[in-house]
């Protein structure tokens, strides 16, 4: 009997990327455990230490973090292609998450990154995982590029921001997927769903007003050099996004709400993850068919004495 393989797609977000971890765990807590990782960006990130069990220590490592502890991490430079080297950051992962080969991690990993001579995207499968990660998560401006077999990579997120399509092609027969990046004008349907039932009337004019107030705010006050970098970027993306999920759609898809985080609010994980939790627990009547599934691989790994990963 041929094992049915879970794929977990983790898309791009930069400091939102903590839900990944929220998701992650809360999948557990299901007892679903993917068998296949593909990540891009900081889905990437999260995904290397998750495919190589070593997320719980990585999680404690970005709990931890405060804000001025963050800076202390941004090695500011404007020489190479990028307003951070980011050595000091992946100095760290490379502690926490010691193994180098892709090949040799516990679940299937793959990364995407973008070539930026040729404009497609280039997908490790195998080789470095430093360098897997470290490339997919370039993002422009932001972090330098990696030169890698002559070429120069940046950021999987300008190709393919949601890897449901490397998930599949590792040998994934279902693909969740991690979308972190909403699109703007879903904050207010967003905040309307997690409104309370209004009693009377008074109490909904009262949610609307409020509401109304908060999207004024955010659209009044003028945005950083660092917000219109980013956010132009996400526009972007999420309209490669859409076209891409059109037309390979994952089968379950999980979008965490965290509007208050930042680009770089990379010390607010407490926060981040728990949205992640709660992504999981909106769709747990998708989710729970998937519970047998994953423990049928699991017997069938044990009984077989080998994880048949290629």
């Amino acid at each position: 009997m041929r094992q049915v393989k879970i794929g977990l797609a983790l898309g791009s977000g930069a400091a939102k990327g903590w839900a990944h971890i929220g998701v992650i765990n809360a999948l557990a807590q299901l007892g679903i455990k993917p068998d296949i990782v593909a990540g891009c960006s900081v889905g990437a990130l999260v995904g290397g230490a998750y495919a190589c069990d070593r997320l719980e220590p990585f999680e404690r490592w970005v709990r931890s973090f405060r804000y001025w502890g963050v800076l202390r991490l941004m090695d500011v430079s404007w020489r190479r292609g990028g307003l951070l080297r980011g050595e000091r950051v992946f100095n760290n992962v490379r502690r926490l998450v010691p193994h180098e080969v892709i090949e040799d991690t516990p679940r299937r990993f793959g990364a995407v990154a973008t070539n930026l001579s040729t404009g497609r995207e280039l997908w490790f499968t195998d080789g470095c995982l430093h360098t897997a990660v470290r490339a997919s998560c370039s993002m422009p401006g932001l972090l330098s590029p990696v030169r890698h077999n002559g070429y120069w990579l940046v950021d999987g997120a300008v190709v393919n921001p949601v890897p449901v399509s490397l998930a599949r092609a590792l040998g994934a027969d279902i693909v969740i997927a991690v979308d972190l990046q909403h699109d703007a004008h879903l904050m207010q349907q967003d905040l309307l769903s997690q409104a309370p039932e209004p009693e009377n009337d008074q109490d909904a004019t009262s949610w609307r007003e409020r509401l109304r107030g908060l999207v004024a705010r955010r659209t009044s006050i003028a945005p950083t050099a660092m917000e219109i970098m980013s956010t132009s970027i996400q526009v972007l993306e999420n309209r490669l996004k859409r076209s891409r999920m059109a037309g390979d759609p994952p089968d379950i898809l999980l979008q965490p709400f965290c509007p208050q985080i930042s680009t770089l609010d990379f010390h607010r994980a407490e926060e981040t993850i728990a949205a992640g939790g709660l992504a999981v627990d909106k769709k747990m009547d998708e989710l729970l068919p998937l519970v047998q599934v994953s423990g049928q691989s699991q017997a069938l790994y044990v009984s077989s004495g080998k994880s048949d990963r290629r």
